[in-house]
């Protein structure tokens, strides 16, 4: 039964967790919220967390007479945001006898000894789950649309509210939604209304406008100018035909300096669905586009379809998330036994185990997962309708 030792030993198991769910989608490192990467913390929470949002300030120091006492000023604000941690734990079974007579799935003429091939593939499936669960926390923060359907035990992830038991918020507020009426951190609308005032599907749309409102607004929020877009290739394709964007970059020039795929491939092999681009007219900004996507449970149908990260009518405007203190994958932990009558062990963040079970004698493959993506200024995210109203 070397195949089986060799693929589920638990040092091999767990690296093959972390590079699976590390190279599962470019968000995931885009973000820092891969296993290891920078955005990744744990603050010693179980079940149960806690996150500050602290917003900044753009008021100036008292000025006081010469020769008097200082002036005081009271404590800048803090919000606290309590949270319980989202859960994902799954499992599959491998029957020892199945697999032991199958042939390779490459070449069904050979027997794949022990199932080592075809348990190779199985693992990776479960493992690929873990990956996307990340994923859909990732994607659902930048949205701010995370809902949860409740199926039993069994809790499903997507990004609409129809039949949702409960909404998992990050707190964006109203103004940096829909068509950005974007307001000042004490709710002063900043242009007094939205910024998005014609359909990015028309041409005559003028984005380099939208974009100079938008960074106007975020001034005023305190936080810095747009970095990152992400979108989808259909609202791309009405963005480089835009008649704004090709004057302002020259009409010998192409409206784009960058457009360029993504450097990796999924863990099938296949290469992203991701692009990056740059725009003469918009210097500074990265334009991440991406029709990548998942699974995700339609309550509404009863089945699993399809959904885009980023959908074709919106648009995610953001800040830098590597190198600053705005976002976190905070993970939790939970104390698991990995066998009957076995040792607690607290469990922190993604992990995976294997055990043996007889009767029937099979492989059990366990994952879990207790992490959330964290905002910590709600104002840095802006998601934006832009076509379709």
């Amino acid at each position: 039964m070397a195949g089986y030792l060799d693929i589920l030993r638990p040092q091999i198991l767990t690296q093959v967790v972390r590079q699976v769910v590390a190279s599962a989608d470019p968000i995931l490192s885009f973000m820092g919220f891969q296993p290891g990467g920078s955005n990744e913390k744990f603050y010693g929470h179980g079940r149960e967390g806690l996150y500050h949002v602290f917003d900044d300030t753009r008021r100036v120091g008292k000025m006081r007479a010469p020769g008097t006492a200082a002036g005081r000023s009271s404590k800048q604000p803090m919000k606290q945001v309590p949270f319980v941690y989202p859960r994902m734990h799954d499992s599959i079974s491998l029957p020892s006898e199945y697999f032991h007579n199958i042939g390779k799935i490459d070449d069904p003429r050979l027997r794949d000894e022990a199932g080592k091939d075809m348990i190779m593939r199985q693992t990776n499936t479960i493992i690929r789950k873990a990956a996307n669960f990340r994923i859909a926390l990732t994607v659902g923060m930048l949205r701010d649309s995370l809902y949860v359907h409740q199926e039993g035990d069994d809790w499903q992830l997507n990004y609409t509210s129809s039949g949702a038991a409960f909404q998992i918020s990050f707190g964006v507020p109203s103004g940096n939604k829909s068509q950005l009426n974007m307001t000042s951190r004490s709710g002063t609308s900043i242009h007094g209304g939205s910024i998005i005032d014609v359909p990015w599907s028309s041409s005559g749309a003028n984005i380099p406008l939208h974009f100079t409102k938008i960074n106007q607004a975020r001034s005023a929020q305190g936080v810095g100018p747009v970095r990152h877009v992400h979108l989808g290739s259909q609202i791309w394709q009405h963005v480089i035909s835009n008649d704004y964007l090709s004057a302002q970059a020259g009409i010998a020039n192409p409206p784009f300096s960058t457009y360029q795929r993504e450097v990796g491939k999924r863990p099938d092999g296949s290469p992203l669905h991701e692009y990056v681009g740059k725009f003469n007219a918009l210097p500074g900004v990265d334009w991440h586009i991406s029709d990548e996507g998942l699974d995700l449970w339609d309550a509404a149908n009863d089945v699993y379809a399809f959904q885009t990260h980023w959908g074709n009518d919106k648009v995610v405007f953001m800040g830098e998330p590597i190198g600053t203190d705005k976002y976190t994958l905070s993970q939790g932990s939970e104390p698991i036994a990995e066998y009957d009558g076995g040792p607690e062990t607290v469990r922190v963040g993604v992990s995976s185990w294997s055990k043996k079970t007889s009767n029937p004698t099979a492989t059990e493959v366990y994952v879990l997962d207790n992490a959330l993506g964290v905002a910590h200024d709600p104002y840095d995210l802006a998601i934006a309708t832009v076509t379709g109203f």
